[in-house]
């Protein structure tokens, strides 16, 4: 019976987000156009200075790491820049009040993330062809390659509930209380190979579960070698999944610990 219901509160979450995802079509359409506009000026801006020689390598990495941004990007605004508008709606003291976590219904906005990088990947692919030519369109493992998307979508998502769960505590907006967000794609070892980088800054970005993610998602496409090597990369990963799900589950129930018991504070808004 328990089992029964917790299945009709996750179906009952899914519902409402496509709905509204569906009611908000217009605003979903202009989602994916300022993501198109981010692929384009981070892919040109990144591309005037690359070697011709090493252009269509690059223009690959560069594409796909910015993939992988976009989808870390997306999850942050998303889902901890959303908790404002579920405590303005009263959304937050309803699941409490049907004891279910909110944080849970919160968590459904992945699949407004996803669907916009899914959207807006077709796009800024035939874009950039006409940049790039058909080698944009080239890849070597599609398991791997969806792998380290779906590795990222994870992350991603935990790092967001702790940014959700942290801002209920604080009163601060998630997004603000990211600091990760735009370092990530260099330093995090997104958009550069972590073999390409500076000793100094590849400790960091191997300390980093979304550089593993990319990794594997660079083997996908171009079939560089990752790091540590696969096995080792997908072992970290799984890893990483481990420890950022006990580190999320452990803030949240803290948080919400404390939350039945004060209450809830209003959130500023961005």
């Amino acid at each position: 019976m328990y089992m029964k219901s917790r299945l009709m509160v996750y179906k009952a979450i899914l519902w409402l987000h496509i709905t509204r995802l569906e009611r908000y079509k217009y605003g979903f359409l202009n989602m994916i156009l300022i993501d198109v506009m981010w692929y384009l000026i981070f892919l040109l801006g990144a591309l005037m200075f690359v070697p011709s020689n090493e252009y269509l390598t690059i223009a690959v990495i560069t594409f796909w790491g910015i993939v992988l941004w976009v989808i870390m990007n997306n999850s942050v605004w998303l889902i901890a820049g959303w908790t404002w508008f579920a405590l303005a709606s009263g959304l937050v003291e309803e699941h409490f009040l049907y004891n279910v976590n909110p944080l849970i219904f919160i968590a459904g906005r992945f699949l407004t993330g996803i669907s916009v990088t899914l959207a807006t990947i077709p796009v800024v692919l035939t874009i950039f062809s006409s940049i790039a030519g058909s080698y944009i369109f080239y890849v070597y493992s599609p398991v791997y390659l969806g792998l380290g998307m779906i590795l990222m979508l994870i992350y991603s998502t935990l790092y967001s509930l702790i940014l959700v769960a942290l801002s209920l505590r604080t009163s601060v907006p998630g997004v603000m209380l990211d600091v990760f967000n735009i370092f990530m794609y260099v330093g995090g070892g997104i958009g550069v190979p972590v073999a390409r980088m500076p000793e100094a800054l590849r400790y960091f970005a191997l300390a980093m579960p979304y550089t593993h993610a990319a990794e594997i998602l660079r083997y996908g496409v171009l079939g560089l070698k990752p790091y540590y090597g696969l096995e080792n990369e997908l072992i970290i990963a799984s890893i990483y999944i481990i420890v950022l799900a006990t580190i999320t589950y452990i803030v949240i129930k803290i948080v919400m610990k404390y939350v039945r018991r004060h209450g809830v504070r209003a959130i500023g808004i961005m």
